[in-house]
């Protein structure tokens, strides 16, 4: 072989493995160096409490962390619950599914039966931090997003006494069950409400995140947003925006349960799409919603607010589209894969009304 193949095959081999380095983002030093857990109860309106250590607050914002579809595990969300929680917040894990025999119709009561209990707790148990009621928010994926702007609905009852929800994000949202209610225009207008969905998520779609966003009226646009996050497989590990993207499994807090408990796990490698993306957003949202702000505020730049680094090479990663009304995000596609839960195509944008919604399906 002559000297010029050798070099050409050499310098194609350094640039490819130069181009798949993984990409990377920065995070800052958490303020807390230890998780305490405490689990309450059992079956399905039993929780989890987790609260920072090292040092010991006297009170924190309290963050409502809803799992998925039997993802009733805390170590399948264990990385992201630990970066809460380390970075100052009490993290309740609600766990509103026991197994199958847990009806999807009894998610909504298991779950609230949970939050309003461990708020309880929280403010009367000698060995907790105190919750700061006035900065109370929800996150969720999957079965747990829908959850999540289910309760933001019911928020705005006070026959519930829920706190107010500063925040809602629902992260990749899936209905198990199909149900008109709560009415999600009943979300509070004050509320910051962050829908997102992925591109190659093949077992929801995007049809609940759509409704949910479309049919949260009272919000004004610039309390919320609605993500698509896109693959890039340009490095490694690839990043893809598949159903348990949201997930980072994090085996310190493996409390041995959930029937998928070992597959789940192993889905759930925390990367730039954790670290940069739904984490940071998250934060960003959190902190804007504590603090009296909009998200039109929080994501000023939008470029700077959805950026999540750099491949080794340089090159950008594939960031999020992220628009205040549907019409400027394409639809997940049939072409990513088939859907195991029935998803609609004619769900209207933002400005719709709920019935317009409604009366727009395909029969």
């Amino acid at each position: 072989m002559s000297s010029k193949p050798r070099f050409a095959i050499a310098s194609a081999l350094a640039i490819a493995l130069l181009s798949f380095g993984a990409a990377k983002a920065q995070e800052p030093a958490p303020t807390h160096r230890r998780v305490e857990r405490f689990e309450i109860g059992t079956g399905p309106r039993s929780y989890l409490l987790f609260e920072p250590a090292d040092p010991k607050p006297a009170s924190a914002p309290v963050v409502v962390f809803l799992h998925g579809w039997f993802s009733v595990n805390p170590a399948i969300y264990g990385a992201w619950i630990d970066h809460l929680v380390r970075n100052g917040k009490i993290v309740v894990f609600p766990r509103y599914q026991n197994d199958v025999g847990t009806l999807p119709r009894d998610f909504l009561p298991n779950a609230l039966e949970a939050i309003q209990d461990s708020l309880v707790v929280l403010e009367s148990g000698a060995a907790h931090v105190r919750p700061q009621r006035d900065r109370f928010a929800l996150i969720g994926h999957s079965a747990g997003g829908n959850l999540t702007a289910q309760i933001a609905a019911l928020s705005a009852d006070p026959g519930y006494g829920l706190p107010k929800v500063r925040a809602a994000m629902a992260f990749f949202p899936g209905e198990v069950f199909p149900t008109r209610e709560p009415s999600f225009d009943r979300i509070p207008e004050k509320t910051l409400l962050v829908v997102a969905v992925g591109e190659e998520d093949m077992l929801v779609g995007d049809l609940r995140g759509r409704q949910i966003f479309s049919q949260a009226t009272s919000v004004p646009r610039s309390r919320k947003r609605f993500l698509l996050y896109r693959s890039d497989r340009h490095g490694y590990p690839p990043l893809v925006a598949e159903h348990t993207a949201p997930s980072g499994a994090n085996t310190l807090l493996d409390n041995g349960e959930g029937i998928l408990k070992n597959f789940q796990l192993s889905k759930g490698d925390v990367n730039a799409l954790d670290r940069a993306g739904f984490w940071r957003i998250a934060d960003a949202t959190l902190e804007a919603a504590f603090t009296g702000r909009t998200l039109d505020e929080a994501a000023a730049n939008p470029e700077a607010f959805t950026h999540l680094g750099y491949w080794s090479d340089g090159r950008k990663v594939t960031p999020p589209l992220m628009a205040d009304d549907l019409d400027g995000v394409p639809r997940v596609i049939l072409s990513n894969g088939i859907r195991l839960i029935p998803w609609d195509w004619n769900v209207k944008t933002a400005a719709a009304t709920r019935e317009d919604a409604e009366a727009s399906r395909v029969k």
